[in-house]
């Protein structure tokens, strides 16, 4: 690749086909990047900005906080991530500029990029690698700008920029470091600045292990200090191990004879497909589903809700955004059967998708009363938070703590979200707001007996709460449990039947007994229709649509 092909190119149409594939990315992980909002709030409190102020990192950690406290608004992550993702591309090509003679966009510089998009997949990474991978190219572009007016000061320098960038941004110091060597090496300069500016990076990362600062050195020197906790860091390292190979590449095509066009087009369909094909692979479709829906739980968008799962057939456990959302609209009973509606016993989940399922948990168990379960899911999703702030359900425990009568423990809730830019009028508002007629008035919910038990008491504790009146009849129906179902009829003696209630009784009891009960001739003649063999997709969204495809409760019958 030469550069008498260079004149062929036009950047700037080049830069723009880049961008477009970064913000179509982004794009598609904006709910995840809604997640780091809530995950890693930025405290407007002194004594919490000076604590990180002066750790290893500290300032890495406080301006990526303050960043991503606007991802609340899902497209400012979007357009953040882009520009982080964009400087990374620009000064990388800046790096490659500097071992080859051609100064027009070169695709290797996406490479760094995919390993960092895919990042964004791990359920535990944090938004602080990021920042830092593009704070650190930065650095090294400047250095190199600086050594040419300054080149007898090269090694003070190169130790002032790495000392510097370590303390501030952490251990990506050490990829400032590689960087500066692998482009001296490529250069045929000597390499001594690089060499002792890495002696003395690790020497301050065995300083911070020794302060107790990490818990390990491997954690002071790898990117798993970026990481909200000890987990697998192989894709951040990825991406910091690609740019010296990335460089060595750039060099070894810039003395073959494959046209410059022929070559960066064979890169980028490579390279987009490799990450396309990685990014299908990590990508966890249930977990991003509840990211979206999380963001519109937030926002109260409960119709958006139902939209979105309307789209997908994947199992809607009775615990779920989309039976909440339903509930909250008066609609469980009437649409439950729109939906792919799985028994509560064969929920499987794995650990990777444990925080979201915390997040819905503590959602749906506040909305419909059951404040032992939402105050376990809210504290034990507080605690795994990296920063032991969730201001959701920070919210919840001011209320559930109130309804108890804890008004100092709910006082300590609202002054921590007090400290943040978005929730602090939420808090206060929470604080002194009386209407929490969903909630018990006492204690009366701490053990726990089971979901369709729990919910009995609820509604008897509270006939009023209509949320949890259908999740208690949902339930019911869901497991086919013919005991409950005949307590339930027992309880309501005279009381007009919902449809759904009146379907289960044809299947479970005898055409006089659902009379005894109150059930409708209509039901019961549609269900004679219904075992004589008309079909049964005459009665989708049905209960008995429900049933047929779990037994043969009706062919039995």
């Amino acid at each position: 690749m030469t550069t008498t092909t260079d004149s062929k190119y036009n950047p700037k149409v080049v830069t723009a086909v880049w961008l477009v594939i970064l913000l179509i990315v982004n794009y598609f992980q904006r709910f995840k990047l809604y997640t780091f909002e809530s995950d890693h709030l930025f405290l407007f409190d002194a004594d919490w900005f000076t604590g990180h102020l002066f750790e290893v990192g500290g300032i890495n950690l406080l301006i990526s906080s303050f960043l991503t406290q606007f991802f609340k608004f899902p497209i400012v992550g979007v357009a953040v991530t882009t520009i982080i993702y964009a400087t990374i591309v620009f000064y990388l090509n800046k790096l490659i500029s500097s071992v080859i003679e051609s100064k027009i966009p070169n695709p290797l510089a996406l490479v760094p990029v995919g390993f960092m998009v895919l990042c964004i997949e791990d359920p535990f990474n944090g938004y602080r690698g990021h920042l830092a991978m593009a704070v650190g190219l930065a650095a090294v572009v400047i250095y190199q700008r600086v050594i040419q007016q300054k080149e007898k000061y090269e090694i003070a320098i190169a130790l002032a920029f790495s000392m510097v960038l370590y303390a501030l941004f952490g251990s990506v110091a050490l990829l400032f470091d590689a960087t500066i060597l692998t482009i001296a090496l490529l250069n045929r300069r000597t390499p001594k600045a690089a060499i002792v500016a890495t002696v003395a990076t690790l020497l301050c990362c065995f300083a911070a292990q020794l302060a107790e600062q990490f818990i390990s050195y491997t954690e002071a020197t790898l990117p798993m200090q970026y990481y909200n906790w000890p987990t697998p860091f192989r894709t951040m390292l990825f991406a910091w191990l690609t740019i010296p190979v990335v460089l060595i590449l750039a060099k070894v095509l810039s003395r073959t004879k494959i046209k410059r066009e022929i070559a960066d087009t064979v890169a980028l369909v490579v390279i987009v497909g490799a990450f396309g094909l990685g990014f299908n692979k990590l990508h966890n479709p249930k977990i991003a589903k509840m990211q979206h829906e999380a963001y519109l739980a937030d926002n109260n968008r409960w119709d958006d809700i139902i939209n979105l799962n309307k789209r997908s057939n994947s199992p809607t456990i009775i615990v779920s955004y989309t039976n909440l959302a339903l509930a909250k609209q008066g609609q469980l009973l009437d649409r439950m059967f729109e939906f792919n509606q799985q028994l509560p016993a064969q929920r499987t989940d794995s650990r990777t998708v444990r925080n979201e399922i915390l997040r819905m948990e503590s959602l749906v168990y506040f909305e419909s009363g059951h404040v032992a379960e939402a105050r376990k899911a809210a504290f034990n999703r507080a605690l795994i938070t990296p920063d032991g702030v969730e201001p959701h359900d920070f919210t919840r425990l001011i209320s559930i703590n109130k309804s108890f009568g804890a008004d100092t423990v709910s006082q300590k809730y609202a002054n921590v979200l007090g400290k943040t830019l978005f929730y602090r009028q939420k808090a206060a508002a929470t604080l002194t707001d009386t209407n929490v007629s969903h909630l018990p008035l006492a204690n009366n919910f701490c053990e726990i007996n089971g979901f369709a038990d729990d919910y009995r008491l609820i509604v008897e504790a509270n006939p009023q709460n209509a949320v949890a009146q259908q999740f208690h009849i949902a339930y019911i129906l869901l497991t086919a449990d013919k005991n409950r179902l005949l307590a339930y009829l027992n309880d309501h003696k005279g009381q007009p039947l919902h449809r759904r209630v009146e379907e289960a009784c044809t299947l479970m009891f005898s055409p006089d007994e659902c009379r005894s009960f109150g059930v409708s001739e209509n039901a019961i003649n549609d269900f004679e229709k219904l075992k004589k063999g008309q079909s049964i997709n005459n009665f989708y969204q049905s209960y008995w649509y429900y049933i047929a495809y779990l037994n043969t409760t009706i062919k039995q019958k």
